[in-house]
């Protein structure tokens, strides 16, 4: 699911719930997440909203089961079990492009309600969301040492079950060679034709990923100044068959979220990306640690409307994946 719209984090913040699992629709008009047990819905082209109770929403589909074309989502609520019945599930649709007047309301006014607090995302680790590269693996001198003992005995064993065969020609007694050999060569020689192929095409994935995460943006930052962001983390340790590497490069953005009136006195809540740059990895800090440092400057806006002001992480190989860190800034007083 796309980024929760602006709205449904206001919505979430008065019902005093955090939205949970989301879905939205495929032409991108309508959203719908669990809240509180509940599953709101908001269409954000008519900026109305309905909150089913009871239920949770798993998906949003072309047609209702009894043919109703139009967006509809389905939704599913589980009954509490009894003496006499098993719990089961209540599945429901809703056409959504086919409800009355009453089934929906208003959102509510962030002008008089005002903008809910930041939600900040802070994760202690990240990985990449882009596809992870693999290359192949690295031995040591004892790995090689060991690889070709292993090679070596398999070898043994194929060779001689190839021996035990040609023992057995010469007939007699001998035969009985031919029930141990070719096994023996059977299956040693398919084994070291599949150690061999599959040992020198061992590949192992490179996992981009951070640990350890600590941001510094400062305590505050004034309109039209420069300011630095620095983002000091750790590489996290490589499980089984992996290898983990830093990114070499973080996009960092600097985001507005602002309430604006418009002409026909409605209004809209919006978020615009002020300026942005580009974080290198710089390694020459203490070992085990890499430092991104980049410098921002938020440009005056044309309006004094209420704002927000956050910084955002994001890696440049999946430009379009959600931000894997959001901090809210402070605009200090001049």
């Amino acid at each position: 699911m796309p980024r929760p719209h602006p709205s449904v984090a206001l919505i979430a913040h008065l019902s005093g719930h955090a939205p949970g699992y989301g879905c939205a629709s495929p032409d991108g008009r309508y959203q719908a997440v669990e809240l509180g047990g509940d599953t709101l819905i908001v269409d954000l082209q008519e900026r109305l909203m309905h909150r089913a109770l009871g239920v949770y929403p798993r998906g949003f589909e072309e047609a209702t089961p009894d043919g109703a074309k139009g967006t509809t989502l389905r939704m599913e609520g589980e009954e509490t079990a009894t003496a006499y019945l098993p719990a089961w599930t209540d599945l429901q649709w809703i056409a959504l492009e086919h409800t009355t007047g009453s089934f929906w309301t208003p959102w509510p006014d962030p002008r008089t309600a005002g903008l809910p607090p930041v939600d900040e995302t802070l994760p202690a680790e990240w990985t990449s969301e882009a596809p992870q590269a693999t290359e192949r693996v690295r031995r040591s001198v004892g790995d090689w040492t060991a690889w070709f003992v292993a090679l070596a005995v398999l070898a043994f064993f194929a060779v001689f079950g190839f021996n035990a065969m040609t023992w057995a020609l010469a007939g007699g007694w001998q035969w009985l060679w031919m029930a141990v050999g070719l096994p023996v060569f059977a299956m040693f020689s398919v084994l070291t034709v599949v150690f061999v192929v599959t040992s020198l095409r061992e590949r192992r994935r490179v996992r981009v990923a951070l640990g350890g995460m600590s941001l510094e943006r400062g305590e505050g930052f004034r309109i039209g100044e420069p300011f630095d962001v620095r983002l000091l983390a750790t590489v996290p340790e490589a499980q089984g068959g992996e290898r983990t590497v830093a990114p070499e490069r973080i996009a960092v953005r600097l985001m507005r979220r602002s309430v604006r009136s418009e002409a026909d006195g409605r209004w809209t809540v919006a978020d615009e990306c002020c300026d942005e740059a580009i974080a290198v990895r710089d390694d020459t800090t203490r070992a085990g640690r890499v430092l991104y440092a980049c410098e921002l400057c938020a440009r005056p806006t044309p309006d004094d409307a209420p704002s927000q002001w956050t910084v955002e992480l994001r890696e440049t190989a999946a430009p379009n994946s959600a931000p894997f860190v959001v901090a809210g800034l402070r605009l200090a007083a001049r």
